[in-house]
């Protein structure tokens, strides 16, 4: 009864049993074939692919839920092969020899377990080796499947309908050996066939045995993910089934490499379980009860070579135990033999550096020091430094502790430590022990004594921390406790910052925290940043620290910065950098906003500025990774009206060059922030970032410069040399600044003026060079004042340069020999393939570098020498491959790039100053040697049989792979050319497109060699130039036919105009000229030279000059049988410069003359006349007609700047070309109207021969528009209304560029009636006295210079100056208008004013120069125009301080803020018995007021004097009444929905804060334009700005408008 009850149970059970859990029936013994098939090579079909081929036979015996797996029969065959089959036979491959050994490791059966078709729980032989174990695991992987949709999968079916009978697809998750992925299922029944159908996606994986190396110097680019893939896996199964038998399973992967979305490399596995036959067991696999373990790929063999690389001879075990030593030292000896053979590097030395890199990492520190003594210690210079530098790039604990051990020692200069250090910074390997290591070499005493050493010890042990801690998708095998690492180094870091005193101690530290790229290190930099009592520099620093936070946590970076950058409180430069630090992380358009809204209430002028450069930098940005920042960037601005004051260097700029399409490109970065108390910039940095194929290397190399008081150390320093001159030449002039600073003193007594001492320290001065290099601190040069003291100790004497140091130092002959060698970069990928092997995907670029030569440095008198001999040889291989291992077989593809150089070269270079200054550069190439560039490219397939457990010198397979298509992009080049007595050769192919993926899939070997057969050629390139020499400007011929037709003006005008232009010639040439000379001679060999001479003269006030150049060459090409040569002539001649309008009105000549005359040619000459003249075209003079009412002092002269502006350029050309010329000169023309296609028109006309006009005029208003006009013999071209960036136009009336600089970028305080206009740009109203107030003044310890003012009588707004300039005062005022002028109460007539430095503007006005910067007085108007570096925050006076900031600017003269202006004024009042203080003004409250910002914005135009608000002078001409002076006049604008109307004249409106009081009714003329033209909408522009002068336009209507006569404030 039992047993029938038992048999019961089990029939129940396989009932209820799945059909696909019954494919082996037990007792029963299942034959497979087994094929499997592993291809590497191009992903193009019929080219050769490397194929290795496995068959073998496997036995299943199945037990209940148990399956046992056997192999049997297995062969092995591999050839280079074309992919033509499925699955090719094993004949058609060559065979491969499988040791016993292996055999009897692939033989030993696995056990697993079989639960809902799954297979789990795997059992393997103590014996067995995981590379077997996997290879088991992938035929396991091909009978695990799970065709029964999960629950919440199904589509309506019936549970228990059999799975068989459905037509099914669905997605499920499922462990398979390549991971826990989802899978998706297909189930298609054919008749009796059921096929399944299995997918793998790979992007949703929740466990998976992956790992890489060397990710982390790359920054996240979101927006380049998704194109930009480089690795795409791809596995598909699918199961046959009969009956419920399983009678064939197939599975294939591929695995690619894309570059720009194509693919280059593949790796291919196919899989093959086919059903041979069953029946009942005859002998049983053995059973097996080792662990259980899970199907997924067992990485526990990468394990312990990782943690062997990361911890060296103290992990847990060794991998490469079994591999002997003496077979090591014998591989790397036989490879330093081969190196050591050739006398240059080339490109098999870089793949032997390689290899030995690849060898020394499976070391232990007992085999090192085995190879160290058996090859370093014998070995010559160029191998002791190979070998060094294998140990550094190997990155192993192993190879860093031993490469350590001897550095300490002293067998490496301290100059290769460092770099050595570099490189162990870049250690794909980083690891908590390797990190160790290096922090506690920086605290040795080798790294005390040697700074160089300790610091970049420190810097490297940073970013091996950076390599540990960094975040990525891709983790390594070993999981290590993050948080308690990153709290242990921050501990040790903090604790060099805690315990540093020196500002360069501190900022050592902090780089190191910047190179860790610690996120918990946020707080304690925070506190940093806001610590006011650490040094400046270190708050930078500690800024910069957080750059590489910007991808693992950008908002928090935010959430610390943004709040640092809003706070006023903070110096210009933290808040600057914090902007910039957070602009890195990509912030989203809200936290844009605010920054924005931040910029427009900004009252600091310089952090204002530059945050508008900055947002619309990153609105220009093309960079593929800033795509959306961009757009965002774009959007906030296009909503501020804000437009930056600030016009100082204090900038950023930026090139990008990028290709949308490959999503690669570079961007150069520029940024300079200068402050007003420094002519040094407080920082400066340079910086190139790439992206190639969507890899982001933020900061890939940068360069910068920061300091702190720096100038203003070397300014004392350099004061303290004057003072070690010799007494008696200062004795005088000592005397006399004493007594103006005394004086100053007095004044400041007077008014109870506080000293403003300065807020810099010079002893705290501080300034670095540093060197970034993939977002690391690579090295730091820091320049303190000890530094400096130490060398002016050394190479200053009583005040006077040392020569005999510098002559010491000179004077030396210095022999070298360095090599190097590197990875340039190293990136290692390894993941599972379905065949049950590793998939290694690397890229490296191993560089040899070698140069040996000498140096010879003289110095005699003042004449330098230097002298240099190198032979410079480099060799460089980018490999990028896929390798697929196993100790049976290495099979894989790569590409290769090589580049080889060898360049012997001598180079001197002499330099000297006698009577003329004389540069000689030689460029020798010595006699017989050949200089050689090569560069190949080639993909390559390769086999090796066995594989790496043997560790035999086994050499690969190799086979190049050539691809037709690819082939034909590659041109034949082979010419060999004497050029200059060298034989110059050049052979081989070379691409003719250029591409990431033509560059790895094409086959290119290309050489130039340059050869010199005969004695040493020399180069010498020769300059000398001459001092200024006088010299009669009689010499100089004007051309009676320099004034071409077309330069004619109105008839009347043009009679005057030559009268006065001769009268002008006339009286110059009877003037004293000067003349100089520089002169370009190159002399090569075969008797070739080449001679320029550029011959200059002018006369004394730059009104007249002659450029002559000449040039005489030998012949060079084949045609030319005698000497070339040109000779060309240029002359300039500007018009008298006008001091007013109205002399610029009644000037006859105010145009420029140009004239250029040009021959060259050999046999053949050319010849081009040009006659060119700038002048002012009909609308400039419209505009200056405009400004016809009289004006007088500093408003005519900004007028007269811009009524004698030049705006067009007539041109006229004879040529006489060779045909040659002329057709290249054509097919110029040609494209530069085909590129302004839509703006050009052309008609044909028949004009003079070999000539050409050209017309150019630029729009005078916006001068953002120009039309051209072009006659040529055969027709007419015009450009109209091309927009150009905004030009400056040349004005004839403008003073000195050094003046010119002073206005354009420094600090301005205006003073006019009663209202002032800071420095700080604060706009005020405040009563002015007849008692003087302080304008400005100089309020330092040593003060040099104060300005005051005061009304000349009390109703009057005539103003008196008296400036206090040194020991000097000067006191001016306008007197029957003219400007009188007293110096200590003396009388200056205006032709003496230069000997007082006082300069006449215009009729009524004059320029008082100061020590720093300059005043202008009109009688009204008082104009403070000051560097902008001078005396910041050390001046006071009614004009402010020039901090920059305009939230301080009331600081009474005892230095207190105040907010009540009256105080503010009554402390600059200077009271005496002259004057009569005016209570009742000065306490009258309407008196005094401070506009805010859109109130300036509407008085801004009261700057200009082209307005109706004038000074009360200038009302005397001009009978405007006072309610005039709230209106302003603008161009009336009627938009239609098809045309846009202006007004012809302008119409009168009130002012903002105005309104109009009266009316009347005046008839407006309009004239209107499609609104779709070009000039619809540059006219609407220009409206915004000034009124439009459109006289010459018709008129479209009348309309009756309502003008205001008069408006008052509401």
């Amino acid at each position: 009864m039992r047993s029938i009850i038992f048999a019961s149970l089990v029939a129940l059970a396989f009932a209820t049993t799945p059909a696909f859990e019954r494919l082996f029936e037990p007792k029963t013994d299942y034959h497979y074939k087994f094929d499997g098939l592993v291809l590497s090579g191009l992903p193009i079909s019929s080219t050769e692919q490397s194929q290795t081929r496995i068959s073998a036979r496997a036995r299943i015996q199945s037990n209940n839920r148990d399956i046992l797996l056997q192999l049997v029969d297995i062969q092995l065959a591999a050839s280079h092969l074309p992919d033509s089959e499925l699955m090719p036979v094993m004949n058609s491959l060559e065979q491969r020899e499988l040791s016993n050994m292996y055999k009897k490791i692939l033989e030993l059966p696995v056990r697993a377990q079989l639960k809902n078709g799954l297979i789990s729980e795997l059992q393997f032989e103590k014996e067995d080796t995981e590379w077997s174990e996997n290879m088991k695991r992938a035929i396991l992987n091909m009978i695990s499947f799970n065709p029964i949709a999960p629950r919440d999968e199904k589509l309506g079916s019936d549970e228990d309908k059999e799975w068989t009978e459905d037509n099914t697809a669905f997605f499920t998750n499922e462990k398979t050996l390549e991971g826990n992925c989802q899978v998706a299922y297909s189930v298609v029944r054919e008749q009796k066939k059921t096929i399944v159908t299995k997918s793998v996606n790979f992007d949703k994986c929740t466990e998976r045995s992956e790992t890489a190396y060397g990710l982390r110097h790359t920054s996240e680019c979101p927006e380049c993910d998704n194109q930009t893939e480089v690795i795409r896996p791809q596995t598909v199964y699918t199961y046959v089934l009969e009956n419920n038998e399983l009678k064939q399973s197939e599975v294939r992967s591929l695995y690619t490499i894309n570059a720009n979305g194509q693919e280059v490399m593949k790796t291919e596995t196919r899989s093959k379980l086919v059903f041979e036959e069953r029946h009942s067991i005859k002998s049983h696999i053995k059973k097996v009860n080792g662990e259980k373990e899970d199907i997924i790929y067992s990485s526990s063999w990468e394990q312990l070579v990782e943690d062997f690389y990361k911890n060296g001879d103290k992990s847990d075990a060794q991998p490469f135990a079994v591999f002997p030593l003496e077979k090591k030292i014998q591989l790397v000896k036989s490879m330093i033999d081969r190196i050591q053979e050739e006398e240059q590097n080339v490109p098999e030395t870089a793949h032997f550096f390689a290899r030995i890199v690849r060898i020394f990492r499976t070391c232990s520190v007992s085999q090192l020091e085995k190879i160290h003594d058996t090859l370093y210690v014998k070995a010559d210079k160029k191998i002791q430094s190979l070998l060094d530098n294998v140990l550094a790039v190997s990155g192993t604990k192993n190879t860093i502790d031993h490469l350590l051990a001897h550095v300490e020692n002293d067998e490496v200069s301290p100059i290769n430590v460092a770099k050595l250090l570099k490189t162990i910074q870049e250690t794909p390997f980083p690891s908590e022990a390797i990190a160790e290591t290096l922090i506690k070499f920086a605290q040795s005493r080798l790294a005390k004594k040697n700074e160089v050493i300790r610091q970049s010890a420190w810097l490297a042990s940073g970013s091996v921390v950076r390599g540990i801690v960094d975040i990525r998708s891709i983790r390594p095998f070993l999981r290590e406790d993050k948080r308690e690492i990153k709290q242990k180094f921050l501990r040790t870091f903090m604790k060099q910052f805690e315990d540093a005193e020196a500002t360069y101690e501190k900022i050592l530290a902090l780089k190191t925290i910047g190179n860790a790229g610690l996120d918990i290190s946020v707080n304690e930099l925070n506190e940093i940043i806001v610590d006011k009592r650490q040094p400046l520099s270190v708050r930078k620093e500690a800024i910069d620290a957080l750059r590489l936070l910007k991808d693992s946590m950008p908002r928090k970076i935010q959430k610390v910065l943004l709040p640092i950058y809003k706070n006023r409180q903070y110096e210009p430069e933290i808040r600057i950098l914090s902007l910039w630090r957070m602009m890195q992380t990509r912030p989203e358009e809200p936290l844009l906003v605010q920054v924005v809204s931040q910029m427009e209430k900004e009252s600091n002028q310089q952090v204002a500025a530059l945050t508008y450069q900055m947002i619309r930098q990153f609105s220009q940005s093309t960079n593929p990774c800033y795509t959306r920042v961009a757009k965002d960037c774009s959007k906030v601005l296009s909503f501020t009206r804000f437009q930056p004051q600030q016009s100082a260097f204090t900038s950023t700029y930026s090139l990008p060059l990028f290709s949308q399409e490959a999503v690669s490109g570079a961007q150069f970065d520029f940024a300079a922030i200068f402050e007003k108390n420094s002519f040094l910039p407080k920082d400066l940095h340079a910086t190139l970032d790439t992206v190639l194929g969507g890899n982001w290397n933020e900061y890939f190399a940068q360069i910068g410069f920061s300091q702190e008081n720096m100038d203003q150390y070397i300014f004392m320093t350099l004061q303290k040399l004057e003072s070690l001159e010799k007494e008696s030449t200062t004795v005088v002039r000592g005397r006399r600044i004493q007594a103006g600073i005394r004086m100053l003193k007095e004044l400041a007594q007077k008014m109870n003026i506080r000293v403003r001492p300065s807020t810099r320290n010079e002893k705290n001065a501080f300034a670095m060079v540093y060197l970034r290099y993939k977002s690391m601190d690579y090295a730091v040069l820091p320049v303190d004042s000890q530094l400096i003291e130490d060398l002016v100790e050394r190479f200053v004497s009583n005040g006077k340069l040392d020569f005999s140091e510098i002559r010491r130092l000179f004077n030396q002959d210095h022999k070298f020999e360095a090599h190097h060698s590197a990875f340039f970069y190293e990136v290692i990928r390894k993941f599972p393939t379905t065949f049950g092997l590793p998939l290694v995907i690397s890229g490296k670029i191993p560089t040899v570098m070698s140069v040996e030569g000498q140096l010879t440095l003289e110095l005699e008198g003042t004449e330098v020498r230097m002298t240099a001999e190198v032979r410079p040889s480099v060799a460089a291989t980018h490999v990028y491959e896929m390798r697929m291992f196993t100790p049976l077989f290495e099979q894989g593809v790569k590409t290769l790039q090589s580049l080889r150089a060898y360049t012997p070269l001598k180079i001197q270079v002499e330099a000297g100053l006698k009577k003329n200054f004389e540069l000689v550069y030689k460029i020798i190439v010595p006699e017989n040697e050949r200089s050689i560039v090569t560069l190949s490219t080639r993909p390559i397939i390769f086999l090796q049989h066995p594989g790496f457990a043997k560790f035999n010198n086994v050499d690969s397979e190799e086979r190049t792979v050539s691809v037709p298509q690819w082939q034909q992009k590659t041109q034949e080049v082979e010419k060999t050319e004497n050029f200059l007595g060298l034989e110059v050769s050049t052979r081989g192919n070379i691409l003719r497109q250029h591409s990431v993926e033509n560059w790895l899939l094409a086959e290119q070997d290309f050489e130039v060699t340059v050869e010199n057969k005969n004695r040493p050629a020399e180069f010498v390139f020769r300059m000398t130039a001459s001092p200024l020499e006088k010299t009669p400007l009689s010499e100089i011929k004007i051309n009676n036919e320099i004034f071409e037709k077309e330069f004619e003006l109105e008839q009347e005008r043009s009679e005057n105009r030559r009268e006065s232009f001769t009268k002008m010639i006339k009286n110059i040439q009877k003037e004293q000229g000067y003349k100089s000379f520089i002169t370009l001679k190159f002399e090569a060999p075969r008797d070739y030279q080449m001679r320029s001479e550029l011959t200059t003269v002018c006369d004394k006030q730059v009104r007249m000059c002659q450029w002559t150049v000449e040039v005489n060459r030998s012949p060079i090409f084949a045609e030319e049988k005698k000497d070339w040569t040109l000779r060309s002539q240029l002359l300039a001649i500007r018009p008298e410069m006008p001091s007013s309008l109205r002399q610029l009105r009644e000037q006859p000549h105010r145009e420029v003359q140009l004239s250029l005359t040009s021959t060259w040619g050999s046999q053949k000459k050319n010849e081009l006349n040009i006659n060119a003249q700038l002048q002012q075209s009909k609308e400039q003079k419209k505009y200056e007609r405009s400004m016809e009412r009289e004006v007088r002092g500093i408003p005519e002269y900004e007028l007269l700047i811009k009524a004698a502006c030049l705006n067009q350029v007539n041109m006229v050309a004879e040529y006489k070309f060779t045909k040659e010329n002329e057709e290249t000169m054509s097919r110029i023309f040609n494209l530069i109207k085909a590129y302004n296609y839509w703006t050009v028109s052309s008609r044909p006309e028949d004009n003079q021969e070999n000539r050409v006009v050209l017309q150019l005029t630029v729009e005078p208003i916006s001068r953002q528009y120009v039309n051209v006009t072009v006659q040529t013999p055969e027709g007419r071209v015009e450009m109209k209304n091309t927009q150009i960036p905004r030009v400056h136009l040349p004005s004839i009336a403008q003073r000195a560029t050094k003046y010119q600089y002073t206005e354009a970028s420094g600090a301005v305080c205006k003073v006019q009636k009663n209202q002032i206009r800071t420095f700080d740009d604060v706009l005020y109203k405040t009563p002015l006295t007849t008692c003087y107030s302080l304008i400005a003044k100089d309020c330092s310890e040593e003060p040099t210079f104060a300005i005051l003012s005061k009304k000349v009588e009390k109703n009057s707004e005539e103003m008196m100056i008296k400036v206090l300039r040194g020991e000097q005062e000067i006191v001016a005022q306008l007197q029957n208008e003219e400007i009188r002028v007293k110096v200590d109460g003396k009388k200056i007539q205006s032709e003496d004013f230069t000997d007082y430095k006082i300069e006449r503007l215009g009729e009524s006005a004059i320029v008082i120069e100061l020590p720093e910067g300059e005043v202008h007085f009109d009688g009204y108007t008082i104009k403070t125009q000051l560097p902008s570096y001078s005396r910041q925050q050390q001046l006071c006076g009614l004009c402010g301080n020039n901090d920059d900031e305009s939230t301080n600017e009331f600081m009474t003269a005892d230095n207190t803020e105040t907010e009540d202006m009256e105080e503010f004024h009554r402390s600059y009042l200077l009271k005496n018995e002259e004057c009569e203080t005016e209570e009742e003004r000065l306490t009258e409250k309407k008196n005094y007021r401070k506009y805010e910002r859109d109130e300036e914005e509407s008085d801004e135009s009261d700057e200009s004097y082209e307005n109706d608000e004038e000074p009360q002078y200038t009302k005397k001409y001009n009978k405007n009444s006072e309610e005039k002076n709230q209106m302003v006049k603008k161009t009336q604008i009627k938009e239609q929905s098809h045309r846009i109307c202006f007004s012809i004249e302008p119409v009168a409106e009130c002012r903002r804060g105005f309104e109009p009081e009266s009316r009347l009714t005046k008839k407006i003329r309009f004239t209107c334009m499609p609104r779709h033209s070009t000039n619809a909408r540059r006219l609407m522009k220009e409206a915004r700005q000034e009124p439009l002068q459109l006289d010459d336009y018709t008129t479209s209507f009348v309309e009756s408008v309502k003008v205001p006569t008069a408006c008052v404030a509401y």
